[in-house]
């Protein structure tokens, strides 16, 4: 299979680091961009046999804004991480079947 990249932004508390997304046959990477890679990107990158899973999260928008729907990744040791994502679903779904051991 070939690895896969989309565009993605990392949560962290407030901030969200701009930068890529990649999925290989054994590794998820976020890998920072631009200004961000430089100043305050910290590159995420783990084994896919260390994922539990990956799904779909609902962000509140607070009053009068819409919510928005993020990529949530849960690690082995049940730590999450969140992503600003275009079609949070389709990526899930996709980070899923690759992980080794899921039912499909």
């Amino acid at each position: 299979m070939s690895d896969l990249s989309w565009p993605a932004a990392r949560i962290l508390g407030r901030a969200a680091i701009r930068g890529h997304l990649e999925l290989s046959d054994t590794h998820l990477r976020f890998r920072p961009a631009g200004m961000a890679a430089k100043l305050q990107g910290t590159p995420f990158a783990v084994q896919l046999r260390h994922l539990a899973g990956a799904g779909v999260t609902e962000t509140s928008g607070g009053f009068l804004r819409r919510g928005r729907q993020r990529l949530c990744v849960t690690l082995g040791d049940a730590s999450e991480q969140v992503f600003d994502i275009p079609r949070p679903d389709d990526v899930a779904a996709t980070i899923r079947e690759r992980i080794p051991g899921a039912a499909a």
